[in-house]
């Protein structure tokens, strides 16, 4: 089991046994704040979860979508992204910042920025990326929950912080690690550089009621079972080509292997 995960589970653990119990928009959940996670060898492995069965290929449709500026839930269900139904709208159009604000936030193209820095730059402390609008919450179907993005580049390496105000932690964050993972892997691969760390500082890091029971039986899975060796992955795109043209079949996965799945619902 990769080190990653063993820090996700303690994570689990902690809030389970000493978060605090909140009434949210969506329901009942035990929260704690202001935690990190660090994936470490990207370059070697891929971070998926090895204690229940993931299904990374959505995670990278979701990814393909949100570089491409979705407006519709057909911009994700073409990569075959298909959870996002439960944000949008009658008619199927969708409001998010996610991907929209990467390239015009308020007019400015922040993901042109970095691609300048990186390939001009690289020592730029000012490589971020950020979705978070204030003034156009009440416009969006669901605010950005990850939304600031600071990239570092030293030694042929670049490296990622990422920020995230508001973590569900079965089943969102997993999600996130893969997702991340991915779009530094493109990243790296346009500008020739190894995928590093991503260090995710994380916010209200919580547990729904309804995810309690499967989260114990997840720990008790990794406390008294072994998964093998960590996946994997080959990323197919030729160096230098544009990480805003990933697809979700650019990465492939070797040797995953994992313990069955875990359902947990998935809460608008």
């Amino acid at each position: 089991m990769q080190k990653f995960e063993k820090d996700y589970a303690k994570l689990v653990a902690k809030i389970l046994t000493q978060g605090v119990t909140k009434e949210t928009r969506n329901g009942k959940t035990i929260s704690i704040f202001g935690e990190s996670l660090v994936i470490n060898d990207l370059h070697n492995y891929f971070p998926l979860l090895q204690g229940r069965k993931m299904y990374p290929n959505g995670i990278f449709g979701e990814l393909a979508a949100m570089l491409r500026k979705p407006k519709h839930i057909e911009d994700f269900e073409k990569f075959g992204c298909n959870y996002w139904k439960k944000w949008a709208k009658p008619d199927g159009s969708i409001s998010v910042d996610y991907g929209n604000a990467w390239f015009d936030f308020e007019g400015y193209d922040q993901i042109a920025a970095l691609k300048e820095s990186l390939a001009n730059n690289p020592n730029d402390r000012r490589m971020i990326i950020n979705s978070w609008r204030p003034h156009k919450l009440k416009d969006l179907d669901l605010p950005c929950c990850h939304y600031s993005y600071q990239f570092y580049v030293a030694n042929g390496y670049i490296d990622m912080i990422w920020t995230q105000r508001s973590v569900d932690t079965m089943v969102g964050l997993p999600s996130d690690i893969a997702y991340a993972a991915a779009w530094l892997i493109a990243i790296a691969n346009e500008f020739n550089l190894i995928p590093g760390k991503i260090k995710l500082d994380l916010g209200d890091c919580h547990i729904y009621e309804e995810h309690i029971e499967g989260a114990e039986l997840y720990l008790n899975r990794v406390s008294t079972n072994s998964v093998g060796t960590a996946p994997g992955y080959l990323y197919g795109p030729k160096t230098g080509t544009d990480f805003c043209t990933f697809k979700p079949e650019d990465i492939f996965l070797s040797g995953y292997n994992s313990l069955p799945p875990i359902k947990f619902e998935l809460k608008e």
